[in-house]
């Protein structure tokens, strides 16, 4: 998806939705595991929705005695980004009113038309693509930052996150 000069097919455009929906769930099945592995609420009933899963795990993570300024800026950084993205799959999964293609490289970005309550937008392909990838890598931030928090040796801790530090950059 990097090519903003490309074309982009309904069919690719089609893509897209599937790819949130699926980015979503492998999200909120790491969070769910890792409140699991935290003993912080029994998932079955205490946690619902994805927004209250953001909520319980980040306090869990950064509320261990071993809590670093690493960990808690790193858990405070996804948890702004997984909500602001949390948005975008909330317009697009309830309010997504069009899609537009680009069959030619003259033409505008390609992009999904929602709306939901007063919120209207254009989510252009780059948008997407630069949200989906550090979406596709956060499964493993949730799981290292998690694991990080259950880890008794600070440096050990510390050195499981340090490849994170410049997130959502690609390490």
């Amino acid at each position: 998806m990097r090519d903003t000069d490309q074309t982009i097919t309904f069919d690719q455009m089609k893509g897209t939705i599937g790819s949130l929906v699926f980015l979503w769930s492998g999200i909120e099945q790491s969070l769910n595991e890792s409140i699991e592995n935290l003993h912080t609420e029994k998932k079955s009933k205490s946690v619902h929705g994805i927004s209250r899963s953001i909520d319980v795990w980040s306090l869990a993570v950064k509320q261990t005695d071993n809590t670093s300024t690493l960990r808690t800026d790193l858990c405070d950084r996804l948890v702004r980004m997984l909500k602001e993205a949390l948005v975008i799959r909330n317009l697009v999964c309830h309010g997504l009113t069009g899609i537009s293609v680009r069959l030619h490289i003259d033409y505008p970005e390609a992009h999904l038309k929602v709306q939901l309550g007063e919120d209207t937008r254009l989510l252009t392909w780059k948008q997407l693509d630069e949200m989906f990838s550090w979406m596709s890598r956060s499964r493993w931030l949730i799981r290292d930052l998690t694991e990080a928090a259950m880890e008794n040796d600070a440096q050990r801790a510390h050195n499981r996150l340090i490849r994170w530090e410049k997130f959502p950059e690609q390490q």
